[in-house]
């Protein structure tokens, strides 16, 4: 813990994150050019210094082409190597939304949703979601992962993020844009599936992720939700900015593991 308490939040140095002692910031910031870093009596304070810290520089990069934006990548996760998927094969309609007005999809707020996880699957590995609601949104967000960092995990988390937004802000209805067909297979389809038999698979093994897709479940019957898939980095403005936000939050995974926020 930092001296006296607190946390230190370094918004640009080596290593984007938060630290609990003044040499674990001072080694990520010392000697390197135009550091931004702050200390924090409390870790979210730290975590939201670092999101807006990223985001208010993304903003003078989209302003300025000819700036430099290598510092919000040059420390985080590895870029998702997506090709470009097929639709998923499921066409038909969710349960939940057999019973829903078609109409009310027409003006629907629209929110783009991603994971992002940097060796998924082998030790080492840093994940974290993006929520992007449009540019300069106050409610753009990311943060790392918490339980096993995996992309999978990620995506959920993102997803569960932005619900509960969409309910504190009294939507009705929203539209969660994604690239993972995973993840709109396992909400449109097996959640159903799993709920009825107690949250196990065909296998009769546990679900995996089951706290985050219980409590996406609960958000969907409290909201109309639709889920669209968007093909990952394929120029599509609102998934490309969701992947930024995963990765800058992978790039916090290290110094928050397994805490929440």
């Amino acid at each position: 813990m930092a001296k006296g308490g607190g946390f230190y939040a370094v918004a640009n140095g080596r290593n984007i994150g938060i630290y609990t002692t003044w040499d674990q910031c001072r080694a990520q910031i010392d000697g390197y050019p135009k550091p931004r870093y702050k200390k924090f009596p409390t870790e979210k304070e730290a975590q939201d210094f670092i999101i807006n810290y990223q985001l208010a520089l993304r903003a003078a990069v989209a302003a300025d082409p000819s700036s430099s934006e290598s510092s919000l990548t040059q420390s985080g996760a590895s870029r998702k190597r997506k090709a470009k998927e097929p639709l998923p094969d499921f066409t038909g309609i969710p349960e939940r939304l057999k019973h829903c007005d078609e109409s009310i999809w027409k003006d629907a707020p629209i929110v783009y949703t991603d994971g992002a996880c940097s060796r998924n699957g082998y030790q080492g590995a840093k994940a974290g979601y993006g929520v992007f609601w449009g540019y300069d949104h106050p409610d753009n967000t990311c943060g790392p992962v918490h339980g096993a960092p995996t992309n999978n995990r990620g995506e959920l988390l993102a997803v569960d993020v932005a619900l509960k937004q969409a309910i504190r802000n009294n939507m009705s209805c929203v539209i969660v844009r994604t690239d993972s067909q995973l993840l709109m297979k396992s909400l449109d389809i097996y959640m159903e599936k799993w709920k009825r038999k107690k949250w196990k698979t065909s296998s009769g093994e546990s679900v995996k992720n089951q706290d985050l897709i219980r409590s996406i479940d609960d958000s969907t019957q409290r909201i109309h939700v639709k889920f669209e898939y968007v093909a990952g980095h394929s120029g599509v403005a609102g998934n490309e900015e969701a992947d930024k936000l995963a990765r800058l939050g992978a790039q916090m995974y290290s110094t928050l593991t397994d805490k929440g926020f």
